[in-house]
C-alpha cells in the first residue's frame, strides 16, 4: 500500500502547459518535480495520511493518497511551479522601471501569472476546506 510520486507528478503535469518541462530529459523532469513536491507537502498540514513517511526507495510515500489528497498536492505544486516565473518578471519589472515595463508584453505575462496563482491558491483553500470537512468530525474540535 503505496502512493508513487509519479501518481501526483501526472496529475500536476495535466495542469499545467510549460515548454521548459516537456523538453527536460525523465531525469531533470522527475527531480525538478520531486523539488516541487518536496516544497508542497509541508504545505499540506492537515493530511490525514503522514507525508513524511516515504517509501524506502524513497519513490513514494508509504499510504495510499485518496485522489483529494493527490488532487491537493499537484495544486500545491502548481503554485510553487509558478513561484520562479512570477519572481523573474517582477525581478524584471524592478530593473525596467515601471513605465518601460508596461511596453512589453511581459507586464500582461505576469499580470496573467499573478491571476492563475490567485486562482490556483483559491482551488487549493476550496479543496483543504472540502478535504477537513469529509475528513474531521465535530468531535476533532474537542481534542
Amino acid at each position: 500500500m503505496s502512493t508513487p510520486y509519479t501518481t501526483i507528478y501526472v496529475s500536476f503535469l495535466n495542469k499545467v502547459s510549460d515548454q521548459y518541462l516537456a523538453n527536460m530529459s525523465d531525469t531533470d523532469l522527475n527531480l525538478q518535480m520531486f523539488k516541487y513536491l518536496n516544497s508542497s507537502v509541508p504545505k499540506f498540514k492537515k493530511c490525514k495520511q503522514d507525508l513524511s513517511l516515504r517509501t524506502v526507495a524513497n519513490d513514494g510515500f508509504e499510504k495510499d493518497l485518496t485522489d483529494e489528497e493527490i488532487e491537493i498536492l499537484a495544486n500545491l505544486m502548481v503554485v510553487e511551479w509558478l513561484r520562479p516565473q512570477i519572481n523573474n518578471l517582477e525581478l524584471l519589472k524592478q530593473s525596467l522601471g515601471t513605465k518601460d515595463f508596461q511596453l512589453f508584453s511581459q507586464a500582461n505575462h505576469l499580470k496573467e501569472l499573478q491571476a492563475l496563482r490567485k486562482d490556483t491558491q483559491y482551488e487549493i483553500s476550496r479543496l483543504l476546506v472540502d478535504y477537513s470537512y469529509n475528513n474531521n468530525s465535530l468531535d476533532d474540535l474537542y481534542d
